[in-house]
């Protein structure tokens, strides 16, 4: 095999390491629900370099969109957890989203359950 070609081939593996480790860095969202009068959603990163973060919303159902709340910064192997007091709010729907940028410009989202509960 000529130097060219051994070359290639090396560039061409190097080039794959980092691509095949990206991929495996996911968020991670928990289940959302109801303290006291607080709306409670958690997430994480799992599998990610330690710098990795993910923005971690709660959410409230308007009947025409969802309206970001309390947000908190999701970081690699450990649970962030974001808290909405929702006294006399009256009855809504809630959820926790989870989102991320990659590196191409695009998104990796995850929802939560959504809880129908009177505050």
């Amino acid at each position: 095999m000529s130097a060219l070609a051994t070359g290639a081939l090396l560039f061409s593996g190097l080039a794959l390491a980092p691509t095949a480790q990206a991929a495996t860095c996911d968020v991670q969202i928990g289940t959302t629900y109801k303290s006291g009068s607080y709306i409670v959603g958690y997430g994480s990163l799992s599998n990610c370099v330690s710098t990795a973060t993910a923005k971690l919303v709660i959410q409230k159902w308007t009947g025409l969109y969802w309206k970001d709340y309390a947000t908190g910064t999701a970081h690699q192997g450990y649970d962030t957890y974001v808290y909405q007091n929702c006294s006399g709010m009256g009855t809504y729907t809630w959820r926790t989203l989870i989102t991320r940028q990659l590196i191409d410009g695009s998104y990796q989202t995850k929802t939560s359950n959504q809880l129908r509960v009177s505050c």
